[in-house]
Order: C-alpha cells, then sequence, then structure tokens
C-alpha cells in the first residue's frame, strides 16, 4: 500500500523562496502607488488652497498677505486663516474672528485658542505623516519655537500644523519688501505678477519633519530675523528638499517627503513637481536681509537660476516650469 503523497522539506523550502521573491517584487510597487496616490492627494490640496486665493482676490483685488503686518512681538494672522471662507471653513474663520481682531487677541482667550488646533486636511500632505501640532516651545528659540509673543498663551500651547507655505522670493521671510507673491503686509495683484501667472510660484511644500507650518499665522518679530513669519512663508534661496539647519535653510526653504522634489503651486493654480536638481543660482543672495524695511541688496536677474526665477514675479526674465 502507497502512503500519501505530500511536500518534502525541500519543495517546501522552495515554495518559500518563490513566495519571498515575489513578495520582493511587488512591494515596491505597491509603495509606489501608495505614494503616487498620496502624492495626488497632496496636489489636490495645493490646487484648492490656490482657486482660494484666487477666489480671495475676486472679492478683494488682491491676494491675501503672506502675515499680517503689525506691532513687533505680537502673534498675527497668516494666509492660511484669511482664507478660511474660500476653501469652505467659513464658520471657522468667523469664530476666529480673523477679520476682527489679531491672533494675539484671539490666543488671549482660552476657547478660542483651542480652535488654532484644529486639524485642517487641506493643509496636511499625507505623505508627511505624524502628529498635527507643532512641537510646543519657546517661539523664538530655534527647534520647537511657537506663538507665545505678547500674548498670556503658555510654552506648552500647540497649534495645528500646515504642509503648505507661501512663496516670499528671495529675501528674508520677515522682509516688507520682497519679490516673491507672499510675504509679510503684501498686497500683491495679478497685476504685479510682471513675469506671468503661469511663470510664478505661490505656494510650495513644508517638510515638517524638517522645520515647522502652521495655518494659522505668525508671531510678527519686527527686525528680528525668519523666526518670525517662517511658519507661513517660505524664500527661495535654498535648494529644494534641502534639509540642513545651518543659517535657517532647513527651517526658510521647501522640500517634501515626496521622493525627488517638491510640489509648487503657481500664480494661474497650476501645479507642479519641481525636482530637487532644478537649476539653481542665487547670484550671491542668502536673504539675511532681515531688517524689514531696509533696502534690499542688488542682483543680476540674467545670473539667476530657474528655480529662483519661478519664484519672484517681477524679476524680468519670465521661465516657464519646463
Amino acid at each position: 500500500m502507497r502512503g500519501k503523497n505530500g511536500f518534502t522539506l525541500v519543495e517546501l523550502l522552495v515554495v518559500i523562496a518563490i513566495i519571498g521573491v515575489l513578495i520582493a517584487l511587488l512591494l515596491p510597487a505597491v509603495q509606489q502607488a501608495r505614494e503616487s496616490a498620496r502624492r495626488m492627494s497632496c496636489n489636490n490640496n495645493l490646487k484648492n488652497l490656490a482657486l482660494g486665493f484666487h477666489n480671495h482676490h475676486d472679492i478683494f483685488g488682491q491676494f491675501p498677505a503672506g502675515g499680517d503686518d503689525g506691532a513687533a512681538n505680537q502673534e498675527m494672522w497668516g494666509w492660511g486663516a484669511h482664507i478660511l471662507p474660500f476653501i469652505e471653513q467659513t464658520s471657522l474663520y468667523d469664530q476666529l474672528r480673523v477679520s476682527e481682531q489679531d491672533l494675539r487677541v484671539t490666543l488671549d482667550d482660552t476657547t478660542l485658542r483651542n480652535l488654532t488646533q484644529t486639524k485642517l486636511d487641506i493643509f496636511i500632505c499625507p505623505s508627511d505623516p505624524g502628529k498635527h501640532l507643532m512641537d510646543g516651545g519657546q517661539m523664538n528659540s530655534g527647534t520647537g519655537r511657537h506663538f507665545n509673543g505678547n500674548s498670556s498663551v503658555d510654552n506648552n500651547f500647540r497649534v495645528a500644523k500646515s504642509n503648505y507655505i507661501g512663496v516670499c522670493g528671495m529675501f528674508d521671510v520677515d522682509h516688507r519688501r520682497n519679490n516673491g507673491l507672499l510675504f509679510r503686509g503684501s498686497e500683491i495683484r495679478f497685476a504685479d505678477i510682471t513675469d506671468g501667472t503661469s511663470n510664478t510660484f505661490m505656494l510650495g511644500e513644508r517638510n515638517l519633519r524638517c522645520a515647522q507650518g502652521a495655518w494659522v499665522g505668525n508671531r510678527n518679530v519686527t527686525g528680528g530675523g525668519p523666526q518670525g513669519a517662517d511658519y507661513t512663508i517660505g524664500r527661495i534661496t535654498i535648494p529644494v528638499n534641502h534639509t540642513s539647519n545651518a543659517s535657517h535653510q532647513c527651517v526658510e526653504g521647501f522640500a517634501s517627503q515626496h521622493p525627488g522634489g517638491s510640489l509648487f503651486a503657481y500664480a494661474d493654480g497650476s501645479v507642479h513637481f519641481i525636482s530637487d536638481t532644478i537649476d539653481y543660482n542665487n547670484d550671491g543672495i542668502n536673504g539675511n536681509t532681515q531688517a524689514a524695511d531696509t533696502t534690499p541688496p542688488s542682483f543680476n536677474s540674467s545670473n539667476l537660476g530657474t528655480y529662483q526665477r519661478l519664484g519672484t514675479r517681477d524679476d524680468g526674465a519670465p521661465i516657464s516650469n519646463g
């Protein structure tokens, strides 16, 4: 009588090896598909934010400021708060009293303060996971800075994060005379974008593992350097996906968790992926012009790289993203 047929040990090991090879082959494809879906969602977020900017312009005749101007060392609303009514968040806008009072006053109210912790998916890139609140800590002390200025907010209070920040141009983020679209006290109109809306950045990504971002606003540090406005805007004198902390490069630049580059929304509402190998030349401008009313340093626009030209609204040398 013949015994029942079965797998030998060798055959079983072969089957296991084949399954292992298949998993090794399929896993990268699955991960790539997931990242592709996350990137598409991020793309849609930027499109909808850009649409909010356009609707704001339709009503007020200008884009919102990158950050409100005001007294030194006080928290001020950012562009994210000002476009809330145009991204289906009118109720939150009204509750925060954005049009009625400074952010500092809102933060002094315990009930209203908690609303600044509201997670808004439109401001979050799915490829950059983690807690939706910023790290706590003193606003002006390097890593972990937050909003405590002249308000009664304690050092451990955290506001909601944002992966998307405005493009202020080539000079320091606290500069009132910048050459991008969104900076402190900016009142940019379509007519001011002489390089063309399809050739000019509006918004870019922030890698929250590198630096922090918030949709609600900034602390207004007059002449105090990048600590004042870098929660809502960044500059293009720092390479894409540059993650060094030296000279605020990580804090003020644009970076993402997408491999190879970052997504940017243009002034015309389109969104494009910008490679971290894009042509780059800042003509010696490092952005360190932090006195808010000083005359920006001169530069030769013909020497600028493609990245810098896309990040300025009026350099006189428009260039497409290619």
